[in-house]
C-alpha cells in the first residue's frame, strides 16, 4: 500500500469549514482503495502502518498524513465527533455483503454509516455475494440502503435470476441507490415477476427518475401487482412536475398507504391527490408531510371531505406545511372520518386551536392526534384540557416541542383525573422542568399522588405521560417507572407497584399495620406476600425499576410479623367452639394363646 500514501502538504488552521469538507473527502478519495482492496482489508485501527508527519522543508509546512489530518480537524473543531470516512463505510459494507444470514429469506444490504459510492475494488464482493444467492429461492424480503450496485450488466446477469426463481417476495426497500437497481427493480416488477408483493419503498430516489417514461413504467409496475398495499415514495421531487404525479397516482388506485412526503407538492398537486381520493375506495393512509402547500392546499382538503364523508381514508399526515386553521373553512379538514391525524410543526395558532378544541368537545372518533411543534403557549393549556375532559375517544396526543411551562400544570393535572380513555400524553421538550419548572407537581398531583393509600388508588394509572427525551430529572419525579407501571394495562397491578414504590421503596407513606387489621382471611395471602416486597428485591419491578437500584428487603420479616399480631381476626384462629371433641377409646383386640397343654388362654383370665 506504500504507493498510496502520499503526503498531503496543507495548513488546516487556515481552513475554512468547506475547504475542510473538500480537503476532506479529497482525503477519502487517495485512501480508498487500501481499504476496499480484493485482499484482506485493513482496518482503521491498524495506524502501525499509516505514515508518520515528516519534517517539511525550510520555509514549508509540515507534511500530514491522513491520519493526522483528520486529527488536526478534530483538534481544529471543523470536523464532526463521530463521523466515519467513506473508506470505513465501504470496509463495514463489505462485511454486510458477505454476511451469512443474507442466505436466510431476508437480504439485508443496509449501510448505517450513510451513503456507499460504488467503486470498482467492491466488484468481486457483489459478485461473491450475488452468486451466494443464486440457488436461494426462499426470499421474501429485500432491503438496500445508501448502496450502489455495479453498473450494467450486472442487473441483468446476478440479479434478475435471483427474481425469476423467487416469486414469493412481499416487501422492497429501495432507499437512496443507484439508477441501475431502481430501474431494474422496476422493469421485474412491470413483467409480475413478484407476484405477492405488499411493501414498495422508493423512497430517497430524488436523483434517479428524470424523464415521464420512467414515471410510466413506474405506474405500470405498481399496477400490475394487485396485492401491493403500502408505497413510500418520499423524497422524489414529484412535485415538481404534475404529469409525474398524475402517473403515480393513476397506478396507485388499489393501494391501502400512500407516503408522498418531501416532494414539493403544491395546491395544484392537492387539487389532483383531492381528485385521486374521491374516485378512490381502498386507500386509507396518505402522508403529505413537508409539502408546504398552506392554508390554499388545505382548503382543498377541507371541501372534499365534507362533500364526500364516506371515503376510506381513515389517517392522514399534514405535518410541515405551514397549515393555520384559522378559518371554519380550513378547521373542515377535521373530518369525522379520520382515526389519525398529524399536525405537527404547522403555524396553529390561537384561533386555530380552539377550532381544534370545538372539533374534539364534539367527541369525534378521532384516536390519535398530533399537534407538536405549533409554539403552543399558556393561554391555550385551558382550553385544550377542557375539551380532553370531555373526550371520551382519544387515545393519544402529542403536545411536544411546545411552550408550555410551570403555570399549564394544573390543568394537565385536572384533565388526567379526569380522564380514564387518555393512554399516551407527550409533553417532551416543552418548558416544564423537573423540580421547580412544574414536572414534579405534574407527577405526584396527577399521576403518583403518594400523600395516602387512597390518594394513590385516586391517581390516573392509564396515560403514560412523556415529560422527557433523555429523562433528565428522574431521580426526582420517578416519571420513567411511573409511566411504565401506568403502561400495564391492569387497574390492580398498577396501584400494587405504586403502593410497594411508596411504602417500601420511597417510604412517603408511612407502613401501618393498624390499617390491614380488619382484612378478610380470603385476603391474607395476598396481603403477607404484599408487604414483603420492595422495587429491586428479588426481581420484582425488574420491568419497571432500574436494575442497577437494588432493593434491599431486610424487613420484610418485620412487616410480616406485625401485620400477623396486628391481624384482629388471628386469635379466632386458634379459640376452641363451645362443645368439647369426645375421644373414641379404641377397643383392643383379644388375642388367643396356647397353654403348654395346648388349650387356649384368654388374656386376662388366669387359668388353673
Amino acid at each position: 500500500d506504500t504507493e498510496y500514501q502520499h503526503p498531503i502538504n496543507l495548513d488546516c488552521r487556515t481552513l475554512t469549514g468547506r475547504q475542510a469538507t473538500l480537503l476532506r473527502h479529497l482525503s477519502f478519495i487517495i485512501l480508498l482503495r487500501p481499504y476496499v482492496s480484493t485482499q484482506k482489508p485493513r482496518t482503521m485501527a491498524d495506524t502501525s502502518t499509516m505514515p508518520t508527519p515528516t519534517k517539511a522543508k525550510a520555509g514549508g509546512l509540515p507534511f500530514l498524513s491522513h491520519s493526522h489530518f483528520m486529527q488536526k480537524l478534530k483538534e481544529e473543531n471543523r470536523f464532526e465527533k463521530n463521523r466515519f470516512t467513506v473508506a470505513k463505510r465501504l470496509e463495514k459494507f463489505q462485511s454486510t455483503l458477505s454476511n451469512e444470514e443474507n442466505a436466510d429469506s431476508q437480504i439485508n444490504l443496509e449501510s448505517t454509516l450513510g451513503y456507499v459510492p460504488y467503486h470498482e475494488d467492491l466488484l468481486p464482493r457483489w459478485n461473491a455475494f450475488a452468486d451466494s444467492q443464486k440457488d436461494n429461492k426462499s426470499i421474501t424480503s429485500i432491503t438496500v440502503h445508501n448502496s450502489c450496485i455495479p453498473p450494467s450488466p450486472f442487473f441483468k446477469d446476478k440479479i434478475y435470476p435471483i427474481f425469476q426463481k423467487n416469486q414469493n417476495i412481499t416487501s422492497l426497500e429501495l432507499q437512496g441507490v443507484n439508477r441501475s437497481l431502481i430501474f431494474g427493480v422496476i422493469s421485474v416488477l412491470k413483467m409480475k415477476k413478484c407476484c405477492k408483493l405488499v411493501s414498495l419503498d422508493l423512497s430517497w430516489n430524488k436523483t434517479r427518475f428524470t424523464d415521464i417514461a420512467r414515471y410510466q413504467s413506474l405506474s405500470e409496475a405498481i399496477g400490475n401487482h394487485p396485492s401491493l398495499a403500502y408505497v413510500n415514495f418520499s423524497h422524489n421531487a414529484l412535485g415538481e412536475t404534475v404529469d409525474h404525479l398524475s402517473l403515480v397516482l393513476k397506478g396507485s388506485d388499489k393501494l391501502e398507504s400512500l407516503i408522498l412526503d418531501s416532494n414539493d407538492i403544491d395546491s395544484d398537486g392537492v387539487d389532483l391527490i383531492m381528485k385521486f381520493l374521491k374516485s378512490n375506495k381502498t386507500l386509507t393512509t396518505l402522508s403529505l408531510s413537508d409539502n408546504d402547500f398552506g392554508n390554499k392546499g388545505v382548503k382543498a382538503f377541507a371541501s372534499t371531505f365534507e362533500e364526500n364523508d364516506d371515503m376510506a381514508l381513515r389517517e392522514l399526515n399534514l405535518s410541515k406545511n405551514g397549515l393555520t386553521l384559522a378559518t371554519k373553512v380550513e378547521s373542515k379538514v377535521l373530518s369525522d372520518m379520520l382515526m389519525h391525524i398529524d399536525l405537527s410543526h404547522n403555524l396553529i395558532g390561537v384561533q386555530g386551536l380552539k377550532n381544534v378544541v370545538a372539533y374534539l368537545a364534539g367527541n369525534p372518533p378521532l384516536a390519535c392526534m398530533n399537534l407538536a411543534g405549533n409554539i403552543l403557549r399558556n393561554n391555550v393549556a385551558a382550553l385544550l384540557m377542557g375539551a380532553l375532559k370531555r373526550n371520551t375517544n382519544l387515545a393519544h396526543l402529542n403536545l411536544g416541542h411546545n411552550s408550555f411551562t410551570k403555570a399549564s400544570v394544573p390543568c394537565i393535572v385536572d384533565a388526567l383525573k379526569n380522564n380514564s380513555t387518555l393512554l399516551t400524553l407527550d409533553l417532551t421538550d416543552n418548558k416544564i422542568k423537573p423540580k421547580s419548572g412544574g414536572r414534579k407537581e405534574l407527577v405526584k398531583n396527577a399521576l403518583f399522588e403518594s400523600n395516602s393509600l387512597q390518594s394513590i388508588i385516586d391517581s390516573n394509572h392509564s396515560c403514560q405521560v412523556y415529560l422527557s427525551d433523555n429523562n433528565w430529572g428522574n431521580k426526582d419525579t420517578h416519571e420513567v417507572e411511573i409511566r411504565k407501571m401506568n403502561a400495564f394495562g391492569n387497574k390492580g397491578k398498577t396501584i400494587r407497584y405504586k403502593l410497594v414504590l411508596a411504602m417500601f421503596t420511597l417510604k412517603t407513606i408511612p407502613f401501618n399495620p393498624l390499617a390491614f387489621q380488619h382484612i378478610s382471611l380470603e385476603l391474607m395471602p395476598r396481603l403477607l406476600e404484599f408487604v414483603q416486597q420492595e422495587m429491586g428485591h428479588k426481581g420484582f419491578g425488574k420491568d419497571v425499576w432500574n436494575a442497577s437500584r437494588k432493593g434491599k428487603g431486610v424487613k420484610c420479616l418485620t412487616r410480616v410479623y406485625e401485620v400477623v399480631t396486628g391481624w384482629s381476626m388471628l386469635p379466632s384462629l386458634f379459640e376452641r367452639g363451645p362443645d368439647k371433641v369426645k375421644k373414641k377409646k379404641k377397643k383392643q383386640a383379644t388375642k388367643k394363646r396356647k397353654r403348654d397343654d395346648g388349650k387356649e388362654c384368654i388374656p386376662g383370665k388366669r387359668g388353673k
